[in-house]
């Protein structure tokens, strides 16, 4: 249950961060003050790569990683329940 609750929390922080990527994508910033439309710059060149919560830096917590893990156990289960009869 934990581990559903990472995952899950970790894929709504990288839907909102590709969705603030979209939507200053979407912003016409060749109308804005050269100031302000050089600092949009900047924070669409950080935002092109989405912030994702890692277990300890080795992969990220999303939900593509806890049905991987989800997976993993049940097969690693059935393969005791077999080797137990």
């Amino acid at each position: 249950m934990n581990t559903f609750l990472y995952c899950g929390a970790g894929e709504l922080v990288a839907e909102q961060c590709n969705a603030v990527y979209r939507a200053m994508c979407d912003l016409e910033w060749y109308e804005l003050e050269s100031s302000k439309a050089r600092s949009l710059i900047l924070l669409m060149m950080r935002a092109k790569y989405p912030f994702y919560y890692y277990c300890r830096k080795y992969f990220p917590l999303t939900m593509t990683t806890f049905c991987s893990i989800l997976k993993s156990s049940v097969g690693y289960i059935s393969f005791l329940l077999t080797k137990h009869d």
